[in-house]
């Protein structure tokens, strides 16, 4: 079967190469941390699409957790000069989502600990209608009145209507409620009981989308020991149909849920990895569950107006080793996927808490929490803002090299100093080959992301540059 092989030169950039990796928070100081990003685009054509990003920042002994903003306006390659303070947390303000509506208006939901009030746990939905500056008081998304509380999501509708969904304990169990806005964020409806569980067991981890076209609010959460649901209402949110369970292979975690006009697409972590399942809409058919990849943890989805599917996911090379942020897309609506692209260029420093969206051309804005610093970093593949990147962001210049079929070809350093050879590494940066000047046979190689270093100047004390190589079969 013939090999192919893709190579990433010079300032040629192609759709699934990621840029230089860019520090989005400014909290560089112990003992904070920044914890649980999430990552959406305002309105607009792709140019000028401003990122935002949201997260919690909070203190390695629970001392006091808030909710803060980060935004760019040129596509990820630069940020605000301070991090946005969205609400105090009092002492706890956590796991926060956000989104947009068509008007260009940011919604922030955050889960809220207050020990002067009566629940302590409750959720909170702030509003921007200044593109991040400044931020409305917090309205009370839920009504439980007793109960602990866990994660929160939020997505909108066409018509700038609002959806949350999250779990809570106020009937003993977990289970996932939800709640509608029809005045943006200023009030919110009654809690409605999402899932239909019967057997008191936890639900867990809900994920929110509203499909175009049907307007159907959709959800799906894991239920603890059965595997994973996909809850939809056709009413806006004042019911929902049965739950139909998105695994058929053991228990499953961490759904996640996009859709298009036609299709609803799903991911999960079952016991194969990272597996997506399509339902086919008008009249509703399920496809069979495909594996997209290893994961420990996310999936996090994201779909471009084509119907092209996005994913981020952490998982570990072959072999073992730090988890990092791998893209993967699927322009068939989740039956096949790409090769996996890893987005964070640091491989000593393991990628968490990762979350993506992308712009109507279908380029990806990546953002993750790197173990390591504590702090928050962005990758695109986004043509115009890696072309854009700072001078001191940018990767050095990298060697001539022609690919054909399976076999890399190596020009010699246009320099004629002395010059140790150049070698080949793979994703965990163990050298696998050699690399001569000329043709360089790879058709022995397994199928995956490598990295050419070119060998140093014996005169020069400057590290070596270092070139993508995906081979795929």
């Amino acid at each position: 079967m013939k090999s192919t092989l893709l190579l990433l030169v010079s300032a040629t950039i192609a759709l699934g190469w990621f840029g230089p990796n860019v520090r989005v928070d400014h909290k560089k100081w112990t003992p904070w941390d920044c914890l649980w990003p999430a990552i959406t685009l305002g309105p607009g054509a792709p140019p000028s699409q401003p990122v935002y990003v949201v997260f919690e920042a909070d203190t390695a002994i629970f001392v006091r957790a808030d909710v803060m903003f980060q935004k760019s306006t040129d596509a990820g390659r630069t940020w605000l000069p301070a991090d946005v303070l969205v609400r105090c947390g009092c002492p706890g303000a956590f796991d926060p989502d956000i989104t947009t509506d068509s008007d260009g208006n940011i919604y922030v939901v955050f889960g809220e600990y207050d020990p002067d009030s009566v629940p302590d746990h409750r959720f909170c939905c702030m509003k921007s209608t200044d593109g991040g500056a400044t931020w409305s008081p917090p309205s009370r998304v839920d009504d439980g009145e007793r109960g602990i509380t866990g994660r929160v999501r939020i997505a909108s509708d066409p018509a700038g209507n609002l959806l949350c969904a999250w779990n809570e304990s106020r009937a003993g169990s977990f289970h996932i409620w939800s709640s509608t806005s029809t005045d943006r964020g200023a009030t919110w409806s009654q809690s409605v009981r999402v899932d239909d569980d019967t057997t008191d067991e936890d639900c867990f981890l809900p994920d929110v989308f509203v499909q175009p076209g049907s307007n159907h609010y959709l959800v799906v959460a894991e239920v603890i020991g059965s595997g994973c649901y996909l809850y939809r209402s056709t009413d806006m949110g004042h019911t929902y149909q049965p739950g139909v369970r998105l695994d058929t292979r053991g228990c499953a975690f961490g759904p996640h849920v996009v859709a298009d006009a036609q299709h609803v697409v799903c991911d999960y972590t079952g016991d194969r990895g990272l597996e997506a399942r399509t339902l086919y809409t008008e009249p509703d058919t399920w496809g069979v569950p495909h594996v997209v990849g290893p994961a420990y943890q996310s999936g996090k989805l994201a779909i471009s107006a084509d119907g092209s599917v996005h994913t981020v996911r952490q998982a570990g090379p072959p072999g073992g080793g730090p988890y990092y942020a791998y893209y993967d897309f699927s322009s068939d609506h989740g039956v096949s996927w790409s090769n996996p692209e890893p987005a964070n260029d640091d491989t000593n420093a393991e990628a968490y808490d990762v979350d993506i969206a992308v712009n109507s051309d279908g380029h990806a804005f990546i953002v993750w929490r790197n173990l390591e610093s504590g702090g928050l970093w962005f990758a695109t593949n986004n043509p115009a803002a890696i072309a854009e990147q700072p001078p001191q962001q940018r990767i050095g210049v990298q060697p001539l090299a022609t690919v054909i079929r399976s076999v890399l070809f190596l020009q010699e350093a246009a320099s004629h100093r002395p010059q140790a050879p150049s070698c080949l590494l793979d994703i965990s940066g163990r050298e696998v080959m050699d690399l001569n000047p000329g043709a360089n046979d790879m058709s022995a190689l397994a199928p995956g992301v490598y990295f050419v270093r070119p060998g140093s100047s014996a005169v020069s004390r400057q590290p070596s540059a270092v070139t993508k190589v995906v081979v795929a079969r």
